[in-house]
């Protein structure tokens, strides 16, 4: 089969590798394993020339289908490390807060407002 098994071999394997959860643990982890098999798909895809057999569409087919559910899953992931950013930062402004109570300006709610002046 050559060439289009072989995608199918890292399509199936980048399936495999984006199955979610994904700890905060092992993210770093499983982001390079992604982004490794990503370029070896993507160095295989360009080595693809058609004419393809009746096999070679069937896979062509199933990898089309794994890619809509990898990008799905990726993109999952991406919005789980989006929100685990703004959680960080708004942790080290608490903190910062917390720590340094009188460098941030003074909030002004429950001041009294005298509305004819």
């Amino acid at each position: 089969m050559g060439v289009v098994h072989d995608v199918w071999r890292v399509t199936k394997e980048l399936l495999e590798a984006t199955v979610l959860p994904w700890p905060s643990e092992e993210r770093e982890e499983r982001l390079r394993t992604v982004d490794r098999l990503l370029r070896e798909r993507e160095e295989l895809l360009r080595k693809l020339r058609p004419p393809y057999s009746e096999e070679e569409q069937e896979l062509g087919r199933e990898i089309i289908v794994w890619n809509q559910e990898i990008e799905a899953r990726l993109l999952r992931v991406c919005e789980e490390i989006r929100r685990d950013l703004r959680m960080t930062g708004a942790k080290r402004q608490a903190n910062a807060r917390y720590v340094h109570p009188y460098e941030q300006p003074l909030s002004f709610d429950g001041m009294f407002y005298d509305k004819r002046r």
